[in-house]
């Protein structure tokens, strides 16, 4: 997240882009707030690992990427991801102002399918901080306790939408507390860095307990006329960067409210479309309960980011690791009643 769907704003010219990116009822409230205070009882240094001065870079689909460890401390272990270096951001980057370029010219080539290697949103393909606070709270042993036994002694299934690069499904994956873990993006290339990252954790886990297949799917949250696919357990991590995108997620988490599922959603400060989603919620349903966001700490991302992916002054984004509260909602399908 990312939200990696069509309702990001577009990238179209350099000289005319704004980036986006950077700017439960009461039992499930506490339970943010109570896990918060436990699970944050740990240096900044010990959240987020830093990236070696020469980290291990792959190349995914000619994107260039580096490794990097984030330590999830619900697990007691470090996941690693694949996030774009400064060359694949600017790969992404170009290709997105290119495939602007050929929309304009009534000759799209970025659409899936074609020879674009991305079609609007390169933002998933960098790690936002959100993901870290999700990926710690849907991991934790306590989180399904008293959910009304709702999966019974059955592992539950998880579906992570806007997944970028994957922290979360990963996180989930490692834990083996999920039968199964879908991660959806509207975009090819997180998922396909999300793939290769979950081979690398694969073959560094062997021995200690494997991990649960993460499938992985394109799936676009802003178009209705597809349901959302089954799980247990529907999350999002930082894809509330427009109001477009924010109304769009609210839909998503009523449908999924209503068949039962619970919902988890994390956000980062400054997301524009957080009060659009929280506004559209109460409207869809004005008797929610426990639909408010609570804060928990987090931890800022690092790493160069390209200036239309991240601009200055955006707190997401440090030089070193510092505390940042996220913004964390937590819904069980009672909340409805």
């Amino acid at each position: 997240h990312h939200d990696h769907t069509s309702c990001n704003v577009k990238i179209k010219r350099r000289r005319s882009t704004s980036t986006m990116k950077c700017n439960n009822n009461s039992w499930s409230v506490s339970l943010i707030a109570a896990a918060s205070l436990l699970h944050n009882r740990r240096t900044v240094a010990e959240a987020f690992s830093i990236a070696p001065s020469s980290p291990i870079i792959h190349s995914v689909h000619d994107v260039p990427c580096r490794e990097l460890d984030i330590h999830i401390q619900s697990l007691g272990e470090s996941i690693t991801i694949l996030e774009a270096t400064s060359e694949g951001q600017e790969k992404l980057v170009d290709a997105v102002l290119e495939d602007g370029d050929d929309d304009d010219d009534g000759d799209r080539k970025g659409d899936r399918g074609g020879e674009g290697i991305v079609r609007e949103d390169p933002y998933g393909a960098v790690l936002w901080p959100a993901a870290s606070a999700v990926s710690e709270h849907v991991t934790r042993d306590s989180l399904w306790d008293g959910d009304g036994g709702s999966t019974g002694s059955r592992r539950p299934t998880l579906l992570e939408l806007g997944a970028g690069t994957g922290l979360v499904a990963l996180s989930a994956s490692a834990s083996n507390g999920y039968s199964a873990v879908l991660a959806t993006d509207y975009e090819t290339v997180p998922l396909r860095l999300l793939d290769a990252a979950y081979r690398l954790n694969l073959e560094r886990r062997r021995g200690e307990g494997g991990m649960t297949p993460i499938d992985t799917a394109l799936f676009d949250i802003c178009d209705l006329s597809a349901p959302l696919p089954p799980a247990d357990l529907v999350c999002a991590a930082d894809i509330l960067y427009e109001p477009k995108t924010g109304v769009a997620l609210a839909l998503r988490v009523v449908e999924a409210l209503e068949r039962g599922s619970r919902v988890v959603v994390g956000c980062s400060p400054g997301r524009p479309g957080r009060p659009a989603f929280l506004e559209e919620l109460k409207r869809l349903n004005p008797n929610i309960k426990g639909a408010d966001f609570v804060d928990v700490e987090g931890t800022t991302c690092t790493g160069k980011r390209h200036s239309l992916i991240c601009g200055e002054g955006s707190t997401s984004i440090s030089d070193e690791p510092k505390m940042l509260l996220v913004a964390l909602m937590d819904l069980a399908p009672e909340c409805l009643n």
